[in-house]
């Protein structure tokens, strides 16, 4: 896991304290699934701030998704969420936010991960 519940609470997202536990379990693993996939795999540690910080921003947007879509007063999820949540459209996503904080750590991955082959033509 790259960001853990307690790292999340006590750092990155001090909101994520009031959660109820099966939900903050949830969208934690969520946003660490998140990142992983974006990054193409788990980073070695140490995992860097920024990696974590983008992966509590995707745990609020997956949070605020989810819990925008609640009525308030009988607790069920509505078909839309309420005027004010973000909508998810292909050209305003809040993740590609996160894609974009999350591009670093892809490419520093990508290169730790390439194996050295010889790139020239050979001649037999």
């Amino acid at each position: 896991m790259l960001l853990t519940e307690a790292e999340l609470i006590s750092t990155y997202y001090k909101k994520a304290a009031k959660m109820e536990p099966d939900d903050l379990a949830t969208y934690l693993a969520r946003a660490n699934a998140f990142a992983t996939g974006v990054i193409g795999g788990e980073p070695a540690p140490p995992i860097d701030t920024t990696v974590k910080v983008a992966i509590s921003m995707a745990f609020e947007i997956f949070a605020q998704g989810e819990t925008a879509q609640v009525e308030e007063l009988t607790g069920d999820i509505t078909e839309a969420a309420p005027a004010g949540y973000y909508s998810r459209k292909a050209k305003d996503d809040p993740l590609d936010i996160v894609r974009e904080m999350l591009g670093a750590a892809k490419r520093a991955f990508e290169a730790g991960n390439t194996t050295s082959s010889v790139r020239t033509v050979q001649f037999l």
